[in-house]
């Protein structure tokens, strides 16, 4: 799995007592391969290793019987960003729920105008499902999404009259990034993706579908990327997959969104991971996973090098303080993120959410900070109750007066200025629940915690 050159940047991590496997590198790996961990979570992996704790996350346990019956229970409903977040906040497999957050930012695609709520939790589905997957497979399913179909137009795209927005976003946003192919690259690709006609609805309420007519293909010899053949869907990802661009177009994003944002990367970084794609036919797990048990990972040049999604910094610390179903109103999460500019199944437009420090501006840290005051102190009209510090100490077996050490281990592990450090510890010194909820509060509202 992993390279075998230990000169690599992505060459495995291997503890030692100048470099140790510490609270510190589990919670990093946790805020990147999910959205933070319990105290349990963190201790847990402390004591289990960089082997075992990576090794977790790629074969979860399954999630119980009660819980798949909740969730295809929301999944009929219309509250699609409520069972979203309740499977970030409550399923066993955090690595795969990230993937999708990842997934649905870069195939975005928005519900304001798919006006379908069927068709975006399908979408969903096949995000979720090729997640850790083939990056080809996921390329062939978004092809024929009823959804994407109808976002970028390829639900009237036919032989004669191809539609060229989904094949200049497929290549721009999807596959090779600009500069990559050409107009006349874009049109055959267009010419590629036709034959889907949408079929009539016998009532406004119908849900949108699609047919694929061999009538409406363009079937005809197609030159795209150089090579010249009758093109089908299937042989325009093969043929994007074979160029170079591909591949490091791929390592780009998966280093960003799970190394950091900071500054872009050089090609030391980059072009040994491309290669690893290529060596791997594009499987998107086990790149994940040589990024996750790579040096690289745990160095101090990815160390809280991301800026927190609102979904990663709101759902993140319910799931972090393990505050208990009956105290939180998910309508009020679902809220949280959509006021701190993450509306999930709305996209802003075709580029999806550009993250980084858009993510933080006066208004969306204003939010940010309502929303923990809101999970730390309650707030009733919203259904949410105060979070119980001495029931979560009682837990955990740490006396009221050593809990507010334990939060800050378990929300930053000590990465906290001197004063910083001290006004959080002296606000929670006595042991109160007011005193240790104003410890919390100073602490996520402290810089390095917006910081994944």
């Amino acid at each position: 799995m992993m390279m075998s050159r230990t000169s690599s940047p992505w060459s495995r991590y291997e503890p030692t007592p100048d470099d140790p496997w510490d609270l510190r590198k589990v919670a990093h790996l946790h805020r990147r391969a999910g959205f933070g961990a319990t105290r349990a979570e963190l201790l847990r992996d402390v004591e289990a290793g960089p082997d075992a704790s990576v090794e977790r996350l790629f074969h979860p346990s399954q999630p119980s019987t009660e819980e798949a019956e909740a969730v295809e229970a929301m999944r009929r409903s219309s509250l699609l960003g409520v069972c979203w977040l309740h499977r970030i906040l409550y399923w066993p497999d955090p690595l795969r729920e990230k993937l999708t957050l990842i997934w649905h930012g870069h195939f975005a695609t928005s519900i304001k105008k798919v006006d379908s709520g069927v068709l975006m939790d399908r979408q969903n589905e096949t995000l979720r499902t090729h997640a850790l997957g083939s990056f080809a497979a996921l390329l062939e399913a978004i092809i024929a999404d009823p959804a994407m179909l109808v976002w970028l137009d390829g639900g009237t795209s036919k032989k004669g009259k191809p539609n060229e927005n989904f094949a200049r976003e497929f290549l721009e946003l999807f596959t090779l990034g600009p500069g990559h192919y050409t107009e006349r690259d874009v049109r055959e690709a267009a010419r590629a993706f036709t034959g889907w006609v949408r079929q009539e609805s016998r009532s406004f309420q119908e849900t949108p579908s699609f047919v694929h007519e061999p009538a409406q293909v363009d079937d005809g010899p197609k030159t795209f990327l150089g090579q010249t053949g009758r093109w089908g869907p299937s042989d325009i990802v093969r043929i994007v997959l074979e160029r170079p661009e591909a591949a490091t177009f791929l390592a780009r994003k998966l280093y960003r969104c799970f190394v950091s944002e900071a500054g872009a990367p050089g090609p030391d970084l980059i072009e040994p991971l491309a290669e690893e794609i290529t060596r791997h036919k594009f499987a998107i797990g086990p790149i994940v996973e040589i990024i996750l048990r790579s040096r690289h990972f745990y160095s101090r040049a990815a160390y809280r090098q991301r800026i927190k999604s609102p979904v990663e910094f709101s759902a993140g610390l319910v799931r972090i303080l393990e505050i208990p179903r009956p105290a939180l109103n998910p309508l009020a999460l679902s809220a949280a993120c959509d006021a701190q500019g993450q509306e999930l199944f709305a996209p802003p437009n075709v580029e999806g959410w550009i993250g980084g420090p858009v993510w933080i501006n006066s208004g969306t840290l204003l939010e940010r900070t309502n929303w923990a005051a809101d999970v730390i102190w309650g707030r009733g009209e919203n259904g949410l109750a105060p979070f119980d510090p001495l029931a979560w100490a009682a837990q955990y077996k740490v006396a009221p007066g050593r809990a507010a050490e334990a939060l800050l281990d378990l929300l930053l592990q000590g990465d906290l200025g001197a004063e910083a450090r001290r006004l959080a510890l002296d606000a929670g010194r006595d042991g109160s629940p007011d005193g240790l909820r104003k410890t919390l509060q100073r602490l996520v509202n402290c810089p390095e915690f917006q910081l994944a």
